[in-house]
């Protein structure tokens, strides 16, 4: 038989740790025991192992996670009878972190000194993380360098007051495109997503308010939003203007009359960018002025009875039209004479043809004879009426002219075509009305008639 054992080297046990040994015991094993004898009978020695503490995770209400990672503490792999630290288990895949900040997963954390078999709780909370964003809805991208982005425990407050970013957008040309969202007042246990929409503000020029480029929109705003080229009071009205400029007739000459119209339109621009987005039509495409009736002045006659009718358009705008009077000029038995010269346009009683009377002692031949043998003193007196119808003429007009101060044309704006019409049609350049020259047409025909019955009387006394 054999009257001893060797010393029993106690294992390491992987997460357990040696607490107890019942006999025998030198350090951690089991001594070697000797002298035995077959008295000696059986000897039984006990070791004792515990399982080792593990680390739990808890959430902020002491509640163990669920799903987490409950690790064991290792073995110190000398000495079977102590528990080494462990390590902070990394939870942020299920959106935890460390209550304590002042570590974080990966930390080693120690087993209880007086008994290693104890679970050690770790507090975990939720990691929450918030994000404020401006999105530009016009060119569809976010706004860089303003809102908020933080992370923080769960419940823990959040702190943002949109309205100094928003202040600060609004100088630049933006405005909301809609409502401000409600921005959380706390972490949650997930991710927050805030996002604030904005557009790019207008401005739109009329002739009313017109731009001035390089000129801040808002004067109390220097920094902000710009009037682009082509915002400018010349692309917005455009004034046409018809003017007619009389001359020749010294200080008689009448002031020029002058019309304007004015073409309106808008111009839009985009704040942010300061490009023009839209421009409308002009109000119309053209417009026609009325025309004038050409003032008559006593002794002179002009090249145009009436003026105007001209046509402008936004890039067509100034049209000019002269009225050139000249003096009527004549003496003696030619009063339509001025040295030869035309008398222009202004009316006069054309010479009336020779008269033929015929009476019952007359013969087609005789008249013929009379109308050759006619005195000169009968044209003399045909010319002698006609020189009174001119007279008359003048003096008639002289009568129905106004005084030159009140034929003046103050300048007019119309806003839509305007014929410049007389109350009563008037022959041209003279302003004569036609009964008037009916009734000194009757009086010609009269004269030659009592001159010609004059002559034949005469001529048959003279046969007889």
């Amino acid at each position: 038989g054999k009257d001893s054992f060797d010393e029993v080297i106690s294992p390491i046990e992987r997460g357990y740790h040696l607490t107890k040994i019942s006999s025998h015991r030198k350090g951690n094993n089991v001594r070697a025991i000797t002298g035995l004898t077959k008295d000696s009978g059986s000897i039984t020695v006990t070791v004792t192992y515990t399982k080792n503490g593990k680390i739990i995770p808890i959430d902020k209400n002491d509640n163990p996670i669920t799903g987490a990672d409950q690790p064991i503490f290792p073995t110190d792999p000398t000495d079977p009878t102590k528990v080494d630290s462990g390590n902070i288990p990394d939870l942020s895949d299920k959106g935890y972190h460390p209550l304590d900040k002042n570590v974080k997963p990966g930390d080693p954390v120690d087993p209880d000194s007086e008994d290693p078999s104890k679970d050690i709780t770790v507090k975990y909370v939720k990691s929450g993380t918030i994000s404020v964003k401006y999105h530009d809805n016009t060119e569809d991208k976010d706004i860089d360098g303003y809102g908020k982005n933080a992370s923080g425990d769960e419940d823990d407050p959040f702190n943002y007051d949109p309205a100094t970013d928003l202040a600060k957008l609004a100088g630049k040309g933006y405005v909301l495109d809609g409502k401000v969202p409600e921005i959380p007042a706390k972490f949650t246990d997930g991710a927050q997503e805030v996002i604030i929409n904005l557009k790019h503000g207008t401005t739109t020029v009329t002739s009313n308010n017109p731009g001035k480029p390089g000129e801040p929109v808002d004067p109390k705003n220097p920094e902000g939003p710009k009037y682009p080229n082509g915002t400018e009071l010349d692309q917005v009205k455009r004034t046409g203007t018809q003017t007619i400029h009389y001359v020749g007739a010294g200080d008689k000459t009448p002031a020029d009359n002058k019309q304007t119209f004015v073409f309106t339109r808008e111009i839009t621009f985009d704040d942010v960018t300061g490009k023009i987005i839209s421009v409308t039509p002009w109000n119309v495409q053209s417009h026609t002025f009325g025309n004038v009736d050409t003032p008559v002045i006593p002794g002179y006659h002009a090249d145009k009875a009436v003026a105007g009718g001209a046509t402008v358009t936004p890039d067509d705008l100034n049209k000019v039209i002269t009225v050139t009077y000249a003096p009527d000029g004549g003496s003696g038995d030619n009063p339509g004479s001025n040295g030869g010269g035309d008398q222009g346009t202004t009316p006069t009683p054309d010479d009336q043809p020779d008269t033929t009377l015929p009476s019952d002692n007359n013969t087609d031949k005789d008249v013929e004879k009379d109308k050759q043998d006619k005195p000169k003193k009968v044209k003399k007196a045909r010319k002698i009426i006609k020189t009174r119808i001119t007279k008359q003429e003048h003096i008639g007009n002289a009568e129905k002219a106004e005084p030159l101060a009140e034929q003046e044309h103050n300048d007019q704006t119309v806003a839509s075509p305007v014929k410049n019409e007389a109350n009563e049609p008037q022959l041209p350049q003279t302003g004569e009305a036609n009964t008037s020259v009916i009734g000194l047409l009757g009086m010609l025909v009269a004269g030659f008639a009592a001159i010609l019955g004059f002559e034949s009387s005469r001529s048959r006394k003279h046969k007889n």
